[in-house]
């Protein structure tokens, strides 16, 4: 949460706008005038894939139904772009999570791995990886919402090169246009991204790595600086209320997607163009419960959340079911209680042609080539995954003396027979590669660890495993 003092202090407090060579705080007004009319306009002559996304699948920090709705609902609906990259995930929608690399370890307080490709979406249309997209130089306007993917995606150490390049162009597009007024803004931008440049936008909590290649950066606020709805993993749906506020002029997601879609409408109403305005319609919201009322209590059209009961949830009726909550989907509602449900399938009727469950076969392909080749040059496999002690991409931790002098950069866990073959001890700094990149870890030896493996932390700001 926010304090003026401690870790809190360094979260971003209003809109900042780069200047080409430094960040000034600027007004929501201009900020969004800028970001609206630059996608607007990339948008009329390019088309919507143009327009990348990298954005949060669960909210900022566990940002609930409202956040995910409400961006959901910009990037699919309004922009109808399908180049969204979700959560950790460097392909488009249904692409899937790094897991397990094959790897190389080179000694000395250093080492490297090889980074690995997982099978395609094996959906009627294989999702593009939007990351490799912005790599082989595609979109033009990339926004990076409560995600941070120099950190967290493949191949990592390429992408940032790429993306900072491409975004530098920009940068020093507007370096020399001192002074410029919205319009020439959006035109410098406009002009720099024609010509291979990328115009990033950060919409997120703290001041994240991201934001080395950004232009625009928007301050969003976190759960109890909002009201918001989260389910766990047991379907229970509780209302999570707002009890301070944000710093700054910082909004919650939702109603900063809302920002942007009626700020695009409005341009849109200028031109004359009424079936474009209609696309951007549907965001009058001034709160979280508007978008909750929007998305959850059965959309025309949508399949939500909500289902076809969930017209019969409100806010208030959340409110008095307290901490429990209630378990979707809701049945009825009856004497003054949401009703749910406590098991589902229970009746052992399930939605299939047949009522009955079905299990299908998944046949293991063998690995992908690019991994093959790496498993076969470099001896060590490179597993990763979060671990108890950092919180997401340590947006918050990493500003946190105890946990920075705990984890100075991301533990490397091995096999202390593997380490001894290495001449590397605990806290010794190692380089790991692969043809990929190059990465930095702080070794760690663990018995429970085999041979051969090791476990890197994932998505660190220091010693980042996508490298490889």
């Amino acid at each position: 949460m926010y304090t003026p003092e401690g870790a809190g202090a360094h979260r971003l407090k209003h809109p900042r706008q780069s200047t080409g060579d430094d960040w000034i705080d600027t007004t929501w007004e201009r900020a969004l005038a800028i970001y609206g009319g630059l996608a607007k306009r990339i948008l009329d002559e390019h088309g919507p894939d143009q327009l990348m996304f990298n954005c949060f699948d669960h909210g900022g920090a566990g940002g609930g139904f409202e956040n995910t709705w409400g961006t959901g609902k910009l990037m699919f609906s309004a922009f109808r772009t399908k180049m969204v990259r979700i959560h950790n995930r460097p392909g488009g929608l249904g692409a899937r999570d790094p897991q397990r690399r094959a790897a190389g370890h080179r000694r000395r307080a250093h080492g490297r791995t090889p980074g690995g490709i997982r099978p395609p979406y094996p959906g009627p249309r294989p999702a593009p990886c939007i990351d490799q997209e912005i790599i082989n130089g595609n979109g033009m306007m990339l926004t990076s919402w409560a995600c941070n993917n120099f950190q967290t995606t493949l191949n990592a150490e390429q992408y940032r090169e790429v993306v900072l390049k491409r975004s530098r162009m920009v940068k020093a597009a507007l370096a020399g246009a001192r002074g410029a007024t919205v319009a020439e803004t959006i035109d410098i931008a406009y002009d720099a991204v024609g010509n291979g440049g990328l115009f990033v936008t950060v919409i997120d909590l703290y001041p994240v790595k991201f934001m080395e290649a950004g232009h625009l950066a928007l301050p969003a606020a976190h759960p109890g600086e909002m009201n918001l709805t989260s389910m766990n993993g047991e379907r229970r749906m509780r209302l999570s209320e707002k009890f301070m506020d944000p710093p700054g002029t910082a909004r919650a997601d939702c109603l900063i997607a809302a920002d942007v879609a009626n700020t695009i409408k409005a341009l849109y109403e200028k031109d004359g163009n009424a079936g474009m305005a209609q696309r951007f319609s549907g965001f009058d919201w001034s709160t979280e419960e508007d978008a909750f009322n929007d998305g959850f209590r059965q959309p025309e059209g949508i399949d939500s959340q909500g289902g076809g009961t969930g017209h019969l949830v409100t806010y208030d009726r959340l409110r008095a079911m307290g901490n429990n909550g209630v378990q979707l989907p809701v049945k009825e509602y009856r004497d003054g209680k949401l009703v749910g449900t406590p098991m589902i399938y229970a009746d052992y009727e399930f939605s299939t042609g047949d009522g009955k469950a079905h299990f299908k076969p998944a046949p293991w392909p063998g690995l992908p080539e690019p991994v093959a080749k790496q498993k076969e040059k470099y001896r060590f496999w490179i597993n990763n995954g979060r671990t108890n002690h950092i919180w997401q991409t340590a947006y918050h931790d990493r500003y946190i003396d105890f946990r920075r002098s705990r984890f100075p950069m991301s533990p490397l866990e091995m096999n202390p027979d593997d380490a001894q073959s290495l001449g590397v001890e605990s806290g010794d700094i190692v380089e790991i590669l692969n043809d990929y990149g190059s990465t930095f870890a702080m070794a760690y030896l663990e018995p429970d660890i085999k041979r051969g493996q090791t476990f890197m932390m994932f998505a660190y700001d220091n010693g980042v495993m996508g490298d490889v």
